[in-house]
């Protein structure tokens, strides 16, 4: 389908991956993994051709179509949502202009009328005056409501443009799929539908993503860009990390065993470079020594930060009290009606649901952010909170370093202190004096979770806190959290990290509230979902 030779690719003085060949083949779906800034949407431009190499050649087979979802989302902002999705259909779009600008002629001539008319052939071959019916139903499948098929792009809420935008790249069913983090922004269910859609897709599929469950449901092949190269494994995300797992084990043996052996060569040339007798054994042992000294490793990219969440003092058994809470926006329907919880200590929530059903605000609501309608909601008087917001771009606004930043949240601790931390958060030498206002968002997300460490609190409230975070930061943000002492709620619409991380799960559907004890698959599995 896709054959890849020789590439590589360079930016500045070291390249990101270099002679790199390999081929994707029809039937198959390819995750393309790797660390924050490694070079997996750049590796993705290269074979979708968006990006030259610098050397090597990516070709795919004649007459095979390419579908493509970037990560650059504003191309189509002044174009109308079924446009926008029709044209995932070039062909079929490059006729219709054509026609188009033919009927707009002031002069149309008889010759014109000849070429519409074998426009019009050809477009009927393709099913093209059903275009717009099939944009439409899967614009529908992937959430997007039809009163909005009308309306710009750039009009639409952000979460909704990614879908528009998927719809685009899978509405031809081209032969190859292109996808740069397709699940970013999308609900659990919508991923579920996406999921089941890959995996019955005949044609071969390149996939950017940091979501373990959906690798685990949709790929029977790991790209991993490490080690400056693009390294191949057959099977999905789990059947990867075991076998990396085995790989670094083996590295760290190996070189150990290099460590020890530089050690007994380097004890022997000390002790007998001035004997005489044994001079051509410590040059011969010296020449050793430089062979093996020389011999250097890629270094990999992936770093994880080292995440501890921990407590100034427990809680009391209370930490939150809903009685007939209800909730609605104004001139909009209710949220909430009348629901009654309670929040113990050490309960592990987590709240999913479908996009816009609410979830952030029932968080907001938590924190006092808002307040009911009807009813009452109260903390328990010896909880103290840490809030991480989905919507945090009005933390970051001022131009200050990070050092300045993380000090309005680190109450009396001193200076030492958060440097240590943030150094725990990647935030090393220099970086620690980045303006926030440029900070990328992996950057902003690590100071996040660095504020909510430094506040050591007995209720951790986060809303979608694995957004922009690469899989090696996921994992310990997730080891993190299932160590954490105290009670913690949580918005997520990562399957692998809510079923490893929750003990309880709020679902919010249209049909009301779920106050689910266990894990989400359980409660899937139990409900016939899966």
């Amino acid at each position: 389908m896709l054959s890849v030779s020789e590439l590589t690719v360079q930016f500045g003085e070291h390249p990101l991956f270099e002679n790199v060949s390999l081929r994707l083949t029809a039937g198959n779906c390819y995750g393309i993994i790797g660390a924050n800034g490694a070079g997996k949407s750049t590796f993705l431009n290269v074979l979708s051709g968006d990006l030259e190499p610098n050397l090597g050649t990516v070709s795919l087979d004649a007459d095979k179509r390419m579908g493509v979802l970037r990560q650059h989302r504003d191309t189509f902002d002044d174009q109308r949502v079924l446009d926008v999705v029709v044209q995932g259909h070039s062909v079929v779009w490059k006729i219709q202009e054509q026609m188009d600008a033919l009927y707009a002629k002031e002069d149309f001539s008889d010759a014109d009328g000849e070429k519409v008319a074998a426009l019009q052939e050809k477009f009927d071959e393709l099913d093209g005056y059903s275009q717009e019916s099939n944009a439409a139903e899967v614009l529908t499948n992937l959430g997007v409501k039809p009163a909005l098929h009308d309306k710009l792009l750039g009009d639409i809420d952000d979460a909704l443009k990614v879908r528009v935008l998927l719809a685009q790249a899978i509405f031809s069913r081209p032969d190859m799929l292109m996808l740069d983090e397709p699940t970013n922004n999308l609900d659990i269910e919508t991923i579920a539908w996406l999921e089941q859609f890959l995996a019955d897709y005949d044609g071969c599929i390149a996939v950017v993503s940091h979501d373990r469950h959906f690798l685990n449901r949709v790929c029977t092949h790991v790209l991993d860009v490490d080690f400056r190269t693009v390294r191949g494994f057959i099977g999905n995300w789990d059947v990867y990390a075991a076998q990396e797992a085995l790989s670094r084990a083996l590295r760290s043996k190996e070189k150990s065993r290099v460590d020890q052996q530089l050690d007994r060569l380097k004890t022997f040339v000390a002790r007998f470079k001035t004997n005489a007798a044994r001079s051509k054994q410590a040059t011969s042992r010296q020449k050793q020594i430089d062979s093996l000294s020389t011999q250097k490793v890629a270094p990999s990219s992936r770093v994880a930060p080292r995440i501890l969440f921990t407590q100034d003092r427990p809680s009391g058994q209370d930490v939150a009290i809903l009685d007939k809470v209800s909730f609605a926006y104004e001139g909009g329907e209710p949220l909430l009606n009348k629901y009654e919880m309670r929040i113990d200590r050490g309960d592990r929530l987590a709240i999913v649901g479908r996009n816009g059903i609410g979830k952030t605000t029932l968080i907001r609501l938590l924190m006092g952010e808002l307040q009911p309608t009807d009813g009452t909601l109260r903390l328990g008087g010896t909880v103290t909170t840490s809030y991480f917001p989905q919507d945090n771009g009005h933390l970051f606004t001022e131009d200050q370093d990070i050092v300045t930043w993380i000090s309005t949240y680190a109450g009396s601790q001193d200076i030492n202190a958060m440097r240590a931390m943030l150094g725990r958060m990647l935030f090393s030498g220099d970086d620690v004096k980045k303006s926030v206002k440029v900070l990328s968002g992996g950057e902003k997300v690590r100071c996040l979770l660095s504020m909510v460490m430094l506040q050591t609190p007995n209720l951790a409230v986060l809303d979608e806190p694995t957004n922009h975070l690469d899989l090696e930061s996921i994992e310990a943000l997730q080891e993190a959290l299932q160590e954490f002492p105290g009670t913690l709620i949580f918005v997520s619409h990562d399957r692998q990290f809510v079923d490893a991380v929750a003990n309880r799960v709020l679902v919010m559907s249209d049909e009301g509230l779920t106050d689910w004890r266990g894990t989400y698959s359980s409660f899937r599995s139990a409900r016939g979902l899966e």
